[in-house]
């Protein structure tokens, strides 16, 4: 039985929709604060690495919990709440700070909203696949309020969207039995990191993913700077990403069917290795119209590895320990890397402009391709 399909579907157009709002343009909001291309590294950097132990500090009460709707709408309401306050604040170290506490309850909430997806029954490329719809949609508009109104619009945006997120998931009729592994904690067996990290496969995902994901993360900071240098402007920045997260949502949907034919192992390669070799194509400076005109890249790329990657995750976890699974593949392959990739980006930003942050994307990507082979993980069975 799948179960509250569209309440799912809600959860994860609403989800993404408010980091859509913010992500991509807060670079630009920084600059226009007159905060430098360094800075703005430290402060998307600093923030992700309050992600690294924010996730792992909330999937494991979320994984324990026998109120997970209660813990999930929390982190929402008070994403939504940071993120407004954010409006005023224009001194780095004070903007530091707050960002760095909008991650501590944003962060886990997309790896706790995958969990709760999957354990409700559902596929999870078809609830998935909005998520992309949300976050490009929300872009858009971001970008085009931004563009006539102000940058500062994106964070009251972010505040409605989260909020919106609260009262769907307060609003899912969920009863333990209907969950994969809601039994009350006391009456389960404990879901504990140790055991987490004795899973070698799992480890070695974790780690190729590292050297992918975090590119992808940085991508929504640093594009706007590659766009705007090749003669784009805010307004076709929302468009751009508009069209890029949108065209995620067409790959992840047909992502299932893809591993169906060559396995999601060779799928996840096939998408490293065109990860890299678009970056790398990024990095000769192409105008703003040529960005456009193959904006379906990002979703090749994002629309497999964003959906494929967790369901590797979970191929390699016991049922009971899915969330926390999750957890330390967003705290590592996600926010760790995003951190060395925000910092380095942010200091080529400096030193060579967007090309040189997309030629270091390009190479990090690689690391990630050679790691993957090495340890085999291309190797497998059909997808069912």
């Amino acid at each position: 039985m799948k179960n509250h399909y569209y309440h799912y579907v809600l959860l994860n157009i609403l989800s993404y929709a408010a980091i859509g709002a913010i992500l991509p343009l807060i670079g630009q909001h920084l600059k226009s604060i007159d905060i430098t291309g360094t800075q703005i590294g430290i402060i998307t950097a600093m923030a992700t690495a309050t992600a690294i132990f924010a996730t792992t500090f909330w999937g494991k009460r979320y994984a324990n919990s026998h109120r997970k709707k209660t813990v999930a709408a929390f982190l929402c309401i008070m994403a939504g709440a940071v993120a407004f306050s954010l409006l005023p604040l224009k001194a780095f170290f004070i903007f530091l700070v707050g960002f760095m506490t909008l991650y501590f309850f944003q962060s886990p909430i997309m790896g706790i909203i995958d969990a709760m997806t999957i354990e409700s029954g559902n596929f999870f490329n078809d609830i998935r696949k909005w998520g992309a719809i949300g976050f490009a949609v929300s872009t858009f508009i971001a970008g085009k309020l931004a563009y006539g109104i102000d940058l500062k619009i994106i964070f009251p945006l972010c505040t409605f969207f989260f909020i919106f997120t609260a009262l769907i998931i307060k609003s899912i009729d969920i009863k333990e039995k209907d969950l994969e592994i809601a039994k009350p904690a006391e009456k389960r067996e404990k879901a504990e990191y140790r055991n987490i990290f004795k899973n070698r496969t799992l480890l070695a995902v974790v780690l190729s993913a590292f050297f992918v994901l975090g590119t992808n993360v940085a991508n929504n900071t640093y594009f706007s700077f590659l766009y705007i240098e090749g003669g784009g402007n805010l307004s076709g920045v929302g468009t751009a990403f508009l069209l890029m997260a949108g065209s995620e949502a067409i790959f992840m949907g047909v992502s299932r069917k893809i591993s169906g034919k060559i396995t999601m192992e060779k799928n996840i390669l096939i998408a490293m290795i065109l990860s890299a070799l678009r970056f790398l194509w990024y990095s000769t400076g192409p105008t703003s119209s040529w960005l456009l005109a193959f904006f379906f890249l990002q979703g090749m790329v994002n629309g497999i590895i964003l959906v494929e990657f967790i369901r590797y995750v979970h191929k390699t976890v016991n049922t009971h320990e899915l969330a926390m699974g999750i957890a330390v593949y967003y705290a590592v392959s996600n926010n760790l890397s995003t951190i060395a990739c925000q910092l380095l980006g942010g200091l080529a930003l400096d030193l060579g402009g967007g090309r040189l942050v997309y030629l270091f994307f390009s190479l990090y990507n690689l690391i990630g391709v050679i790691l993957y082979m090495v340890f085999g993980l291309h190797k497998g069975k059909k997808s069912l």
